[in-house]
């Protein structure tokens, strides 16, 4: 069983920052579809205007999560995390604007989760 302070060299904090900035991004790129989807009286009347500013928003919220995570993720880690947003990309389309899930997508995903999962996931250095 790992002690208390084994447990607190993982510093989890950081890493929920780098999720939170993820699911921000998975949002505001969601919204902006949404956004330019659904305009049908003009790019620029008030209407579209707040629509745009709220996903804008969003998408920045995560990227200010993103430099915070990155003050202590080191960016050989974070950044293939980021890879996440296709997962939630992919789902959230489907889910919110009927978009196909074929099986080369859940394919391709597949084949990029594995791959974040390889750099991710710390090796045991052999000796």
């Amino acid at each position: 069983m790992k002690s208390i302070l084994e447990i607190s060299k993982f510093k989890i904090i950081p890493y929920i920052i780098l999720f939170v900035s993820i699911l921000f991004s998975i949002s505001g790129q969601l919204l902006m579809k949404y956004t330019m989807s659904h305009t049908d009286e003009g790019l620029f009347d008030w209407a579209f205007i707040q629509k745009l500013a709220l996903a804008v928003s969003v998408y920045c919220l995560g990227i200010v999560n993103w430099i915070l995570a990155l003050r202590s993720v080191k960016l050989s880690i974070a950044y293939p995390l980021t890879s996440l947003n296709y997962v939630g990309i992919l789902f959230g389309s489907h889910y919110f604007f009927n978009e196909v899930i074929t099986l080369t997508r859940i394919a391709g995903v597949i084949t990029i989760f594995l791959g974040i999962l390889l750099v991710v996931i710390p090796l045991k250095k052999s000796i």
